[in-house]
């Protein structure tokens, strides 16, 4: 037990940070809000509201992404959270030069967090999301399927190394057809999702780190099968602000070229 109260002192005498310890990665101080391909196993306290927006551009064979999407977060409790997500306003452009705008899909969340098990540095959290199809289809922004989807974040501080946090997030994606036509190329194929990541907090920024994998060949014959790793940088503002940059790099040949991320929180 020594050597960690060491570290943390000398951290603390380094300005270094400003967090001390598996108490102090509580929901009441956490140290983000949110990272960028992956969700936190940290919710929102009672009675408390969060908005998320931002801009993304991502590189795809052939054409190019551009979306703004937006979420709400609110405390029930000091751990249990609801949640709403828009895939919000996108726009995609073909290399041949022709050009779409629709908006996206919509998704409605709950989570139920489990902070310091056992009076630990652990932390699990259980939820579900349920997806609805709202966007356009023919526009390529949906695949007209509702989804269901349960997923488990775990998620463990180490204070004496720069308060790092591992955390990984797994979910499973099932697909119901919903206003599918005879033409639908995209298969109801149920996904398994996987995000795994690290993050340091250090003063105001945070650096990030995300690997995640999508993949659905497992199931009634699916095709996606991606992989990134995305470095991040996030800084946290007076007044409960969070901006942050993020770059998806594609591991796979089905994932995305190239993207970058942006992404703007702030808590009421």
């Amino acid at each position: 037990m020594k050597r960690p109260v060491l570290v943390w002192a000398l951290l603390v005498a380094a300005n270094l940070g400003h967090i001390s310890g598996a108490q102090a990665q509580s929901t009441k101080e956490q140290p983000l809000q949110e990272v960028f391909q992956t969700d936190l196993v940290y919710p929102q306290e009672k009675g408390e509201l969060q908005l998320t927006t931002g801009f993304s551009l991502s590189k795809r064979p052939g054409a190019v992404l551009v979306q703004v999407p937006a979420s709400l977060e609110y405390g029930i409790t000091d751990r249990w959270q609801v949640d709403l997500q828009w895939d919000g306003v996108n726009r995609i452009h073909s290399t041949f030069g022709s050009s779409l705008v629709g908006t996206g899909d919509l998704s409605i969340g709950t989570m139920y967090s489990f902070m310091n098990v056992a009076n630990t540095s652990l932390h699990l959290a259980v939820g579900f999301e349920l997806g609805l199809p709202t966007g356009d289809r023919d526009k390529g922004m949906s695949e007209g399927f509702v989804e269901y989807e349960p997923f488990l974040i775990a998620a463990k501080d180490f204070p004496g190394m720069h308060n790092l946090q591992i955390f990984t997030e797994v979910g499973l994606r099932l697909v119901t057809a919903s206003r599918r036509d005879l033409d639908n190329e995209e298969p109801a194929a149920h996904e398994l999702n996987w995000g795994s990541g690290f993050f340091i907090p250090m003063r105001r920024l945070c650096i990030t780190t995300e690997f995640n994998w999508v993949t659905n060949e497992w199931n009634h014959g699916g095709i996606e099968n991606r992989h990134s790793l995305t470095p991040g940088l996030i800084w946290r503002l007076p007044h409960n602000w969070e901006i942050g940059i993020g770059a998806p790099i594609g591991l796979s040949r089905k994932s995305s070229d190239s993207s970058v991320i942006l992404k703007l929180t702030r808590e009421f």
